[in-house]
């Protein structure tokens, strides 16, 4: 395949111009990790400038709740305040597919009751077996549901997001689902770019797999040529995220530094165990600089919460 003209590339971002396909197709099969990387660095300077977000999240599993509690058994965290008055995490989300829509209905209005912060909850996937979408949106938005946590791409359609568009509900994350690369990533990130066309309800990518094969892992070469190139393939998708937990320090930094603006699922709390320097927190603000980014805290809806 013939080489990229990254300069070209650079200069077409500049002015404004959407990548053609066959531009597309051939970031996608190239193997220039550095230019690939400084492109996509570019596009996300050119959306979000020096800024860089974070999201504290507590994450509570629900799965283990009663259906005939009225969400009464739901073991939230107490939310203890910070200095000047906020909540340590900035989104609360719900895991652990519920039994049923009235169950779900229940438990998002004891989270939305007692959190204070916005809730998110469960997969596009496990909402679908609750009923018709559109109607399982509607209800547990009025429930007072702000997000569905997340989406799988590789068994995402067309008609979930909208279902979602319809109910004025918005997924906080689409991930992949396995690894792939190429021509079929390249289908896979198209794909999503035309449906949030037609809907605007994604608002991150996590452009990494959530299942990997012990026999076959993914390297870190290949993770940060996807991170870049789903920057460049997303240009309607606000955040390139990297998964704090999931993905751990090290693979979050090579993800900032190669399109990624966000880190997601960041501990909300952090009892210190090795000292305040190591506290997590201070680890996601250093591993943004390192990046080049302003750390800035945001909550469940993307809002700022102020500089880190």
């Amino acid at each position: 395949m013939a080489a990229v003209d990254f300069d070209r590339l650079t200069e077409a971002l500049a002015a404004g111009e959407a990548l053609s396909a066959s531009q597309l197709h051939a970031l996608a099969h190239s193997r220039d990790l550095i230019g690939l990387g400084m492109l996509a660095a570019d596009a996300r300077t050119r959306r979000h400038g020096t800024r860089g977000t974070f999201v504290r999240v507590q994450v509570v599993d629900v799965s283990h709740v009663p259906a005939d509690t009225g969400g009464f058994g739901l073991d939230l965290p107490q939310l203890a305040t910070a200095e000047g008055g906020t909540f340590s995490m900035g989104e609360l989300r719900l895991v652990g597919a519920p039994a049923s829509l009235a169950t779900a209905r229940l438990m998002v209005l004891a989270a939305a009751s007692r959190g204070g912060v916005p809730v998110s909850a469960w997969t596009v996937e496990e909402l679908s077996a609750l009923g018709p979408l559109a109607d399982v949106a509607a209800t547990l938005r009025e429930a007072g549901l702000h997000a569905v946590a997340s989406a799988r791409l590789d068994r995402l359609v067309a008609a979930d997001l909208d279902a979602l568009a319809s109910a004025g509900l918005p997924v906080q994350s689409v991930t992949l689902g396995t690894p792939v690369d190429g021509d079929a990533l390249l289908d896979q990130l198209e794909a999503l770019r035309a449906w949030q066309a037609a809907t605007g309800v994604v608002r991150a990518c996590a452009p990494l797999p959530v299942e990997t094969s012990l026999e076959q892992p993914t390297t870190g070469y290949d993770d940060m040529r996807h991170v870049a190139v789903a920057r460049l393939v997303l240009d309607n998708v606000p955040h390139i995220q990297a998964h704090w937990v999931r993905m751990g320090a090290k693979l979050s930094q090579s993800c900032l530094l190669f399109g990624a603006d966000d880190i997601d699922a960041v501990p909300a709390r952090d009892d210190m165990p090795h000292g305040p320097r190591r506290a997590i927190l201070e680890e996601v603000r250093r591993n943004l600089a390192a990046a080049s980014l302003d750390a800035v805290e945001r909550d469940g809806a993307f809002r700022p919460r102020g500089a880190a």
